[in-house]
């Protein structure tokens, strides 16, 4: 960092001046805690041991809750605050990092990540961060943070700033009218009211964080997670702080000499709890985040009522200059770390550190370049409006056209972005059930039945089973079959699977079973598959699960066609991209083989010495449709074949079909 840099914040932040003053002034402890919380998230992103790094956020939730309600209650008290000066001050604050950060995302995008899933996504997420609604948008389409299609899109942090935007939108404005109609007792009144809408926000998140089930189409502790409501208590919590202070200020408390310094330790202990007992798979926010919360409170209290060694600490030069840019480093470290992962599958530590190096020197330029010239530069309120509509404007236009350049720059892309969504028997009849509960009738209506028939077939398993509906649907017409095709999302095609969210798989297997085994009219062939490579990763003893369904089919007749997992185009280290992946400058379809199969390979040996060793199950596996022996390809005769990087669409589904019809004629022949 460069000295002129350091010196310019430092004279921001001399200790001299307001370190320990309630609200009063610029904290240099808290910019420290600032430093703790974007250092938490920096480490625990570039995968470091750091369990609980991601509660950084839920940290600076609690610092501008405390920071903003001190700022409007200063200037209420001078007779000074207006909104539209207020709010020119967050989009003077803000909006300027962030738009440079998202046009350079979005450019980088367009010539690193596939214009067939990844790219659209990463422009989507930037045209709904400049709106406000990153958080949704991420809600609606990645999901859960953890997951691995989250993980993919280098704009996922932006939705903690949407809900830090959508706070700032709404809580001055509750204030600032709590003040005009409480009068002298406003005060009071705020901090009541701000209390109980908090415990009204905890409730909601502890709810929604440990219910198991579906809230407007959304699992319950994905919106615990992303929306404003569920966050809106560690606002306040910094809120009530701030209010609490204020309300203290002219009683002139005399604080024992050790309880600064209890209360500061008692963070950091706090602190060290929440990585103790905190990872990824705890429930969150739910109860968890009172640790964060209680923590970050803890610390901002102790250095508002004296001076002691924990905030001395937090007050340091190397964290007071780490916290003024915590903002410019929170833009730009998790892009960094992302595009490096595109560009580097299966990244060393090396070169993630190296990422974060990177992301560091572009924050310091935005920081120096962008952020503080426009955040201190005298600018007449409507200039500031109208740069941050233009800007936002800017953003907009280039997020809506860079799906379709990215598309028509690469040859064929286009094309195969259509060819991708053509969905296959099962789902176009909405056959393969993942959003609704179980009902029997489900098996009578998705039935393709051929008049004047020579049996049936039963199609049982998962997404997988359904991804082989259309070729097997086509060879059965041409063998005179009909074809039961229902298929249960993520289930296992046993009588004790377990439930998928609000769907019974175990009830749908085991109807199968009966109608097959104990039925009057039994099918002539079962054919089943599974997501063999997710399963065997999460169960090395898969696919054991399948073998009591198998076997009480074969026990009582009913012969079995079992059809291998197909290819998988991605590995958990790869982030589970897409089939064809990059942009402009690095786009390409496949994998070596031998790169596909040092992820799968063991799952295909399991699932082949399992289902084989049973008497009267054959084993059809696709492998070689999509492999040749050097490279494994997601293209039949020049068409996408698959959905996502492990499922067939219909084109890749009607490739099979005449492999299947030749191992159905070849187990049913006479």
């Amino acid at each position: 960092m460069s000295s002129s840099l350091t010196t310019t914040i430092e004279q921001q932040n001399r200790p001299g001046e307001g370190m320990f003053t309630g609200t009063d002034a610029k904290r240099s402890d808290i910019q420290g805690l600032r430093a703790v919380a974007v250092i938490f998230v920096v480490l625990y992103h570039a995968g470091l041991p750091l369990p609980a790094g991601f509660a950084g956020v839920d940290v600076f939730f609690v610092i501008s809750g405390f920071v903003i309600t001190g700022q409007i209650q200063r200037m209420g008290e001078r007779g000074r605050f207006s909104f539209s000066a207020f709010y020119a001050r967050r989009v003077r604050r803000l909006l300027p990092a962030m738009v440079v950060m998202l046009l350079v995302v979005v450019l980088l995008s367009l010539l690193f990540q596939s214009p067939l899933d990844a790219q659209p996504a990463t422009a989507s997420t930037a045209l709904a961060a400049v709106l406000l609604v990153g958080n949704l948008q991420i809600l609606g389409t990645s999901g859960d943070y953890f997951a691995a299609a989250a993980e993919t899109n280098p704009l996922l942090h932006v939705w903690s700033l949407s809900v830090e935007e959508q706070f700032y939108l709404v809580f001055p404005l509750l204030l600032v009218a709590v003040g005009k109609l409480a009068g002298a007792r406003r005060r009071i009144l705020a901090l009541c009211l701000i209390s109980l809408i908090s415990a009204a926000s905890f409730a909601l998140s502890v709810w929604w964080s440990f219910v198991d089930g579906r809230i407007g189409g959304h699992p319950a502790a994905d919106l615990a997670f992303y929306t404003a409501p569920t966050r809106v208590w560690e606002f306040g919590a910094g809120a009530v702080l701030a209010l609490w202070v204020t309300s203290r200020r002219t009683a002139h408390p005399r604080p024992s000499r050790w309880a600064p310094t209890g209360l500061g330790a008692a963070g950091l202990v706090t602190l060290l709890v929440l990585h103790l007992t905190v990872d990824r798979t705890t429930p969150w926010p739910g109860t968890a985040a009172l640790l964060p919360v209680l923590a970050t409170v803890l610390l901002i209290l102790a250095g508002t009522i004296g001076r002691n060694r924990i905030t001395r600490l937090l007050a340091s030069t190397p964290l007071r200059v780490t916290g003024d840019l915590s903002y410019s480093i929170y833009l730009w470290h998790w892009p960094m770390i992302v595009f490096a992962a595109v560009l580097w599958p299966d990244p060393p530590p090396t070169v993630t550190l190296v990422a974060v190096l990177v992301s560091l020197l572009l924050a310091v330029l935005s920081y120096r370049y962008v952020e503080q010239p426009l955040r201190h530069g005298r600018f007449a309120l409507p200039r500031v409006y109208l740069g941050g509509a233009v800007s936002a404007a800017v953003v907009v236009l280039i997020a809506v056209t860079a799906p379709a350049a990215g598309a028509q720059g690469i040859p064929d892309a286009a094309g195969y972005a259509q060819q991708r969504d053509l969905p296959t028997y099962g789902r176009e009849k909405n056959c393969l059930i993942h959003d609704r509960a179980y009902d029997a009738a489900e098996l009578t209506r998705c039935t393709d039945v051929v008049p004047a028939d020579r049996g049936w077939v039963m199609l049982a398993g998962d997404s997988h089973a359904d991804a082989l509906s259309t070729g097997l649907i086509e060879a059965d017409r041409r063998l005179g079959l009909s074809t039961q095709y229902a298929t249960g999302a993520s289930c296992v095609f046993s009588r004790t699977a377990a439930a998928n969210h609000e769907f019974d798989c175990a009830a749908m297997a085991s109807d199968q079973l009966d109608r097959a085994v104990s039925g009057d009219d039994p099918p002539s062939l079962v054919v089943v598959s599974s997501w063999a490579l997710h399963r065997y990763r999460n169960d090395q003893t898969w696919p054991e699960p399948l073998r009591p369904a198998l076997e009480e089919l074969t026990q009582a007749g009913v012969p079995v066609l079992y059809v291998m997992d197909v290819p998988s185009f991605a590995t958990e280290a790869m982030h589970e991209q897409g089939v064809c992946r990059g942009g402009l400058a690095t786009w390409t379809c496949g994998r070596s083989q031998s790169g596909v199969l040092s992820y799968q390979a063991a799952a295909r040996d399991a699932e082949f010495a399992t289902v084989s060793s049973i008497p009267g199950v054959a084993v059809y596996d696709p492998w070689s449709r999509f492999c040749d022996g050097t490279t494994c390809s997601p293209l039949v005769d020049g068409q996408l074949a698959y959905y996502d990087y492990n499922h067939l669409n219909r084109i890749g589904s009607a490739s099979l079909g005449a492999d299947l019809e030749s191992a159905i004629a070849g187990i049913l022949k006479p």
